[in-house]
């Protein structure tokens, strides 16, 4: 019989030869100690090998290709791998509502919360990557942002930059030096809270890194010193050798659209996109998030005063905490808490809002209100007069 080229068909089995043994060309005589023991010779061990490859190398290839994105599709299913809102758009369920496991390399010594409220956000350690001194340009040449494009601008001893939420949804610490100060920009998406701190302490310049995990909602850092916790919006230490202790915040800085940054400091610098990590920046996670009034973890203490998502101003003396809706700050805002100034400025058609000063000991930040309350129960809300 012949195939229909006019070549004889291969011949699948023969008496006296085994699928492999045939394929190398060997008899399988058991009688034979070198064909039918294990100790058979490596020349035809070698020879069994090539003719199996020559065979299935296709199958072979396809599986090397192929088995390790199986394995990823498996852990993004299973929630081992995943960002807040990065990879997975949806709030983490099951385990990932459980305590942080103890596992995790941070310093717990003296943790100033309840652990059980210490919440896995979906990350591990580092999973959302922070920056430290990234590539900024002049802002000319920062045609990679829209005009709409919201940005923290931050200016110290005349030098000013811009930080754009476009890379800050993607790694929510920027650690840099601006004006000869080592500085850190801070922003959780899930309460698009912003703060910006100076990185030192005592003898210290501490840089921060993103743990993945959240308490009431909102980002926990931790410091590459000493792997130690820290809350954005608690403004503290929770955990490790500094624990209970804060940072000086920065006033001077403002939340708005680029173009509206642009145009009030034409000689600042713009963090470029060219991070050193592949993120579609261009492309915020968080967007369908934005649209309702919905948070994805627990929270300490929920007041309905206001709709959750309502954009405030937050400031803290240490002893007493206010509350600024952005909406009714209309022009310039000039306030006193704990006997000292508060000034904020927002033009109602532009959106920007400006921390232009406040107490020198006080915490000031940007956020949903849902988050400013969970951690300041008693704060009073401003009320224009």
């Amino acid at each position: 019989m012949t195939d229909h080229d006019g070549s004889e068909p291969d011949k699948i089995f023969q008496p006296g030869k085994s699928c492999f043994g045939q394929l190398a060309g060997i008899t399988m005589d058991p009688t034979n100690p070198v064909t039918s023991s294990t100790n058979s010779n490596p020349n035809d061990v070698g020879r069994l090998v090539a003719a199996y490859w020559n065979t299935h190398r296709r199958l072979i290839v396809v599986a090397i290709i192929f088995l390790p994105l199986v394995v990823v599709g498996l852990l993004l299913c299973s929630g081992a791998i995943g960002l807040r809102g990065h990879l997975r758009l949806t709030p983490p369920v099951g385990d990932a509502h459980a305590p942080a496991p103890l596992a995790w390399p941070f310093d717990l010594t003296g943790l100033t919360i309840d652990r059980q409220h210490i919440q896995v956000g979906g990350p591990t350690k580092d999973g959302i990557p922070s920056l430290t001194a990234p590539i900024s340009v002049p802002i000319v040449n920062a045609k990679f942002l829209s005009d709409q494009a919201r940005v923290v601008g931050v200016t110290v001893h005349g030098q000013s930059r811009a930080y754009p939420l476009d890379v800050l949804n993607w790694h929510e610490c920027i650690n840099d030096m601006l004006g000869g100060v080592p500085i850190a920009i801070i922003y959780c998406p899930l309460c698009d809270s912003v703060s910006v701190v100076d990185r030192r302490l005592d003898d210290q310049i501490l840089e921060f890194g993103i743990s993945g995990l959240l308490y009431n909602s909102n980002v926990l850092l931790y410091d590459r010193q000493d792997h130690a916790l820290w809350s954005q919006i608690g403004f503290t230490a929770l955990s490790g050798p500094h624990a209970g202790r804060r940072l000086n915040h920065l006033t001077n800085w403002s939340l708005g659209r680029f173009n509206q940054w642009e145009t009030a400091h034409p000689d600042s610098s713009v963090v470029s996109l060219k991070t050193g990590w592949t993120r579609p920046y261009q492309h915020t996670p968080y967007a369908d998030y934005f649209k309702n009034d919905h948070t994805w973890f627990p929270l300490d203490a929920v007041d309905n005063r206001m709709p959750k998502k309502t954009p405030v101003i937050g400031v803290w003396t240490g002893q007493k905490a206010r509350a600024y809706p952005v909406d009714i700050i209309d022009g310039e805002l000039t306030d006193r808490i704990a006997g000292q100034p508060i000034v904020l400025r927002r033009d109602r058609n532009l959106g920007t809002v400006h921390i232009v000063k406040a107490p020198p000991s006080a915490a000031v930040m940007h956020s949903f209100w849902f988050a400013w309350y969970a951690f300041y129960p008693e704060t009073e809300v401003y009320v224009r007069q």
